[in-house]
Parts: C-alpha cells; sequence; structure tokens
C-alpha cells in the first residue's frame, strides 16, 4: 500500500489524475473495508487537511458541510434537516459513523450509498476541485459518473423537507432500495442499477433492475413502485 500525502487540493486531483486506480483516503471506511475496493496495487491520497471538516450557516442560509464531516457529526448538529439524520443512521454503527465521512460516501458513488438519495432528491450541489479550477456539481449529475474531482463542500437548504426510506435484509447488509422525496423531487438508489431521479413517483419506471445478492430484480421493482405511495398514505 502507498499513501501520497499531498500538500494542496489541486495536488490530490492531479495525483488522481496521473494515478487512475488511486482512491481518495478520508475516514477511510469505505477504502479499507474488507472486500473493498483497494486491491494490492492501489494507492491511497490523503485528503485529511486539505478539505473542509465543518458545518457552518452562510450569509446567503444555506449550510456549508465539509467533505470531511462524520456521519455522526451530520447527526448530532442543529443545522441538517432531519432527513438526512435519517439518511446518516443507515450506517447502524455509531463507531463507522464516527469516521465516515459524508465526501466518503458520496465520493465512492456506491449504489447502496446512505446518502445519495436524499442528497439527489433535495437537488443538493457541492463544490469541488478539477484539474481546471473549483466547480459546483450536483450530487444527481455526479452519482453516475467516474469523473476524479475532490469534494470541498456540499450547499445544503436548511428550511427543505422530505423522507428517506431505506429496505435491507438488515441493518448491516446492502441496502436493496433507498427511496426519498424532498419537496417535489423524488430519487432512488437500487442496488445493482443507476440512481435516479425526477419529478414524480414513476421514476421507478425508469431503473434497469438486477438481480443481486441483495433481492430480486423483480423485488426490488415491486419496493421503489410502492415506497412513495405507501410512505405519502401515512
Amino acid at each position: 500500500m502507498v499513501i501520497h500525502h499531498p500538500r494542496t487540493p489541486l495536488d490530490a486531483v492531479m495525483l488522481k489524475k496521473e494515478r487512475e486506480d488511486a482512491l481518495y483516503l478520508a475516514g477511510g471506511t469505505e477504502d479499507l473495508r474488507l472486500n473493498g475496493p483497494m486491491g494490492e496495487a492501489t494507492e491511497l491520497i490523503d485528503i485529511n487537511g486539505l478539505v473542509p471538516s465543518t458545518i457552518e450557516k452562510r450569509e446567503d442560509g444555506l449550510i456549508k458541510v465539509g467533505a470531511l464531516v462524520t456521519l455522526q457529526e451530520m447527526i448530532e448538529s442543529d443545522l441538517i434537516p432531519e432527513y438526512f439524520k435519517t439518511a446518516c443512521r443507515f450506517c447502524s454503527s455509531f463507531e463507522k459513523r464516527n469516521a465516515a465521512t459524508i465526501g466518503g460516501n458520496v465520493g465512492a458513488r456506491r449504489d447502496d450509498s446512505y446518502l445519495i438519495a436524499a442528497l439527489a432528491a433535495a437537488d443538493v450541489s457541492f463544490m469541488s476541485i478539477t484539474p481546471h479550477g473549483e466547480e459546483l456539481k450536483s450530487v444527481s449529475e455526479y452519482a453516475n459518473t467516474h469523473c476524479k474531482r475532490l469534494i470541498e463542500y456540499f450547499l445544503i437548504d436548511p428550511d427543505t423537507k422530505g423522507y428517506v426510506h431505506r429496505f435491507g435484509i438488515t441493518a448491516n447488509t446492502h441496502a436493496a432500495v433507498i427511496a426519498a422525496r424532498v419537496g417535489k423531487r423524488y430519487a432512488l438508489s437500487v442496488k445493482g442499477s443507476n440512481l435516479v431521479c425526477g419529478n414524480t413517483p414513476d421514476i421507478y419506471k425508469d431503473v434497469d433492475y438486477k438481480d443481486t445478492l441483495e433481492g430480486s430484480a423483480e423485488y426490488k421493482r415491486y419496493l421503489a413502485s410502492t415506497v412513495f405511495t405507501l410512505k405519502e398514505a401515512k
């Protein structure tokens, strides 16, 4: 294992561009997990200290959440909307929530991400470092790409209201489906499929369902087709 310690965020991005298999290292819960993405040849780029790790309210009213903020810090903050806290609690281990970061969870772009569905439904954007400078990008657009940019911080509207629901065999297994609605916007993270977003519950029709260990394609389609209706009927 090789761990690089770049001096600036741009240095980190350029290292990532030069080394296709390199991974950004924040809390390490994704990079270093058993059977995770790190193989023997993988290099790590330590970004601790290079991007923000605080939660603060800006003059425009938006909440700036640093990429190195942990899931537990999100839960404990009075500035974070409740549905985001629910998404953070999908990580059932307190110890892991104390290490896992919002930037790491989104940056991994997993199809069972704790947070991506909620962030996409809320139409959250983040500031990022690219080889060409800073750029604002939406989570929903980023989730289905393989770009190498470094996430700096997220911008969250504290006045948004919504919900997020998770379906999995147990609290500790990978989710089969995570569904979120914020305002009039919906999002679905389905294991084995790309993230899907839209302004109607019918977005479930746009998912390319796959059979996985978490459930059959038919099972996941059923969950996705009913979750919004059942949730809002309560």
